[in-house]
């Protein structure tokens, strides 16, 4: 990976870091940009850069930086009740890269890979969330009571992120690539 690479996989990781601490308490799973910054850098930096910083930023987190929503950290948030979004945020930033590769300036291309990278996110999301609380709290909930407090609450929220993202990303892949920070990625479809 080259150095250019590098520094654009730290950049969102340390962007995902400042994402955490805007945050809207609403439940037990906050509302905050990384929701944002883990789609932008799906689409900006490709499936395989854009999971790395979504895992360097997890590292950073279960290695003690309060990096996690409200400055949490350590381990124990892996397992906790948002433990399950951030492995679904890793899948999620693979996969909205995986799918914008034939045309990441697509904003159409980008909004589409990031509903479903979403729906991926919220799908791994809740169910460890489900499992948190079935196994570490032993307080089984339904399918429809964990829906109304982790996913319902946040929809409208993250769809406007998506939308923001969706405009963003293809504005920063050119910024970038004219900046010569970026390959101008135009990979086979």
């Amino acid at each position: 990976m080259s150095l250019r690479k590098k520094m654009l996989v730290s950049l969102f990781a340390a962007l995902l870091c400042v994402s955490s601490y805007v945050v809207l308490p609403i439940g037990p799973v906050p509302v905050t940009l990384q929701v944002l910054f883990v789609l932008l850098a799906g689409a900006v930096l490709g499936a395989e850069m854009g999971a790395l910083s979504v895992v360097i930023w997890i590292m950073l987190g279960a290695f003690g930086l309060p990096v996690f929503a409200g400055g949490k950290a350590g381990p124990m948030v892996l397992i906790g009740p948002t433990g399950g979004y951030l492995l679904g945020f890793v899948i999620c930033a693979w996969t909205v890269g995986f799918l914008t590769r034939g045309n990441p300036r697509s904003k159409l291309r980008s909004g589409a890979a990031m509903l479903v990278g979403l729906t991926i996110a919220y799908t791994v999301g809740l169910a460890g969330f489900m499992a948190s609380f079935a196994f570490f709290l032993q307080k089984p909930m339904t399918l429809q009571q964990a829906l109304t407090i982790a996913v319902y609450p946040f929809v409208a929220f993250d769809l406007v992120k998506l939308v923001l993202g969706a405009w963003l990303a293809p504005v920063l892949i050119e910024s970038l690539s004219r900046a010569g920070f970026a390959e101008r990625r135009q990979e086979h479809a």
